[in-house]
Parts: C-alpha cells; sequence; structure tokens
C-alpha cells in the first residue's frame, strides 16, 4: 500500500502517492526540506528554530551598527 500525501493546498481532501524520489513539489517547494524537519522530534525542531532566531537577531544587531 503506498502512503498518499496532501496534492496541493488548495485542493483539501485530494491525495497523490508519495513520492520519495521526488526534490521539488509543482509549486517549486523543496521537499527535502520538509522531509528533513519532519524527521525531527519537535523538540529538536524547537531548537532549530531557536538557533535560527539566535543567528537572524546576532545578523541584526551587526547590522545596526554599521
Amino acid at each position: 500500500m503506498k502512503q498518499t500525501e496532501p496534492h496541493h493546498p488548495n485542493s483539501p481532501g485530494e491525495t497523490a502517492p508519495v513520492d520519495k524520489e521526488r526534490i521539488y513539489c509543482d509549486d517549486g517547494v523543496d521537499l527535502t526540506l520538509i522531509r528533513g524537519m519532519l524527521s525531527l522530534t519537535p523538540t529538536e525542531r524547537l531548537q532549530m528554530l531557536q538557533q535560527s532566531v539566535g543567528s537572524f537577531s546576532r545578523l541584526c544587531r551587526e547590522a545596526s551598527r554599521t
């Protein structure tokens, strides 16, 4: 039995077979990034988000100094 995933966000309820070899969906979204994030636990996702926010904050502080 094949897994399914939503085919398109504008067509709820419609499903298409999961193609784990696809890198981009028809809308140009990078599926490898989504799969990577979904492979993490919620705690790991939060840690990544916190690191990203910290990096962005440092960049903003540095940019405001110049």
